[in-house]
């Protein structure tokens, strides 16, 4: 009986076996996503895309200090409130005055920061954040007299 099945027919059968197997594989796996893909809300990917600049400088900030320090801490926290700020004002859809208003609040908080060379870095993120949304552009006078304009 086995020799009856040629090696030719025995090879398409483990590869049409094999193929059946990988579809279910990545049915089973990877449905999610290739739902995605097939709607086209997704493409393919290949390679990694180096990410934009902005972002590398955001995360960068604070890459330049080895060490904490208490003032870095709070310029990491008001960094990450500030952005968070951004994100609520733009979902909010917050007036320029209001968004300002809000920063101030959060500026308030952390007089360290305002005294330090940190400053200056909060700043130019805070710039090149806002950039992105029109409704919320700030200039660096602007930031730095938000600093000015804090209660302590």
């Amino acid at each position: 009986m086995l020799s009856n099945i040629s090696w030719g027919n025995y090879l398409v059968t483990v590869l049409v076996l094999l193929l059946f197997w990988y579809i279910i594989v990545i049915l089973k796996f990877y449905l999610a996503p290739l739902k995605e893909l097939l709607k086209g809300n997704t493409k393919l990917k290949f390679f990694k895309t180096p990410k934009a600049p902005a972002d590398e400088h955001s995360k960068d900030l604070f890459g330049e200090f080895k060490e904490p320090f208490d003032t870095l801490q709070d310029a990491r926290e008001l960094y990450y409130k500030l952005e968070k700020a951004i994100s609520e004002a733009v979902l909010n859809n917050l007036s320029g005055i209001e968004f300002k208003n809000y920063v101030k609040f959060i500026l308030d908080e952390y007089p360290y920061v305002r005294r330090s060379a940190l400053r200056e870095k909060i700043n130019s993120l805070m710039v090149s954040e806002c950039s992105k949304h029109p409704q919320l552009i700030l200039t660096y006078p602007e930031m730095d007299g938000l600093w000015d304009e804090t209660i302590s």
